[in-house]
């Protein structure tokens, strides 16, 4: 695309994307497949657009992009270096350039333009539950009826600099870093949800916040043990245990437990007692109450230690 070239930006569009899904992540999964693929079920949505966002914001953490035809005015929408363009066309001239493209029959030409803005506008919708063709979504929407291809993108040009997009610079350091965490870990949550149902090596996870932690941990090679001990914390007057505790999981390499939680009150008070009462008995074990939130600083904690593995 010309505007990308003129900008000196990365071009990504649906085929881009395709082909970072298949070399990095190993993932038989792709933007056109979904595009042309009937209507999905709501959780299969949400996975895709799930996995999208996070390979396109993590493509933008240290490159200019130019995102074409894949959600882009939804994923960027609250960045405040980035411009939104919509580009139209009347019916009969985008009909008219295809046939001239193909070299088929303006009616051929028309049948297959209509089933692709269908296609288009249902993995839309689908997988960020929004309408694409709202203007108020964009900076600058041009009508190529009017204007041809030459004047479009220099008018592009000049939005750009006018909103001075190339004056925003890049990010600090840690902020790219924890950037990129955070991207991971939506990868890991799309990636446990893509692979549901497979079969695998993990243990049964008594909730699906686990196997997501599980596999982030696999992800950055730290070794892990699933519920590996359990701590008594009442007896009754026969001795027997009345009250015990099982942390989730055992780094061996930091000494820690983790200790997973959910936002319900309830069961933070009640774990909040129950790690009160383990600390009490047991002062030499080093255990930690982790919120989802909290994934982020703690894989980042063990992300400074050692070099990251590359996501290959």
């Amino acid at each position: 695309m010309e505007v990308a070239h003129r900008l000196g930006f990365t071009l990504v569009t649906s085929k881009k994307v395709d082909e970072v899904i298949r070399e990095r992540y190993h993932l038989d999964y792709s933007v056109s497949g979904e595009i042309d693929r009937s209507p999905r079920e709501n959780h299969s949505s949400k996975v895709f657009a799930n996995l999208i966002s996070t390979l396109l914001t993590d493509m933008a953490v240290l490159n200019d992009l130019v995102v074409v035809e894949c959600g882009g005015q939804f994923i960027f929408r609250a960045f405040p270096n980035a411009m939104h363009v919509r580009v139209v066309a009347p019916r009969d001239l985008r009909a008219h350039n295809i046939m001239e493209e193909r070299g088929i029959s303006f009616e051929r030409a028309l049948e297959e333009m209509e089933e692709h803005d269908r296609r288009h506008h249902r993995f839309i919708r689908s997988s960020f539950r929004r309408p694409s063709e709202t203007p108020e979504r964009y900076h600058l929407v041009i009508n190529t009826g009017g204007l041809d291809v030459p004047q479009a993108v220099e008018l592009i040009l000049q939005a750009v600099h006018l909103k001075k997009l190339p004056d925003y610079g890049l990010v600090s350091s840690e902020t790219v870093e924890r950037a990129k965490l955070r991207n991971q870990i939506r990868l890991a949550r799309a990636f446990t949800r893509l692979t549901q149902g497979a079969g695998g090596t993990h243990p049964q996870f008594a909730h699906p916040s686990e196997r997501v932690f599980a596999r982030l941990l696999d992800f950055y090679r730290i070794r892990w043990e699933y519920e590996p001990r359990t701590f008594p914390l009442e007896h009754d007057e026969q001795g027997n245990v009345a009250e015990a505790f099982s942390p989730d999981f055992y780094l061996p390499e930091s000494d820690l437990y983790v200790e997973l939680t959910t936002m319900k009150q309830s069961l933070v008070t009640k774990k909040n007692h129950k790690l009160k009462r383990l600390r009490e008995l047991y002062p030499e074990i080093k255990i930690r109450l982790l919120y989802q939130k909290d994934f982020e600083d703690l894989i980042f904690k063990f992300g400074a230690q050692s070099p990251l593995p590359a996501m290959t």
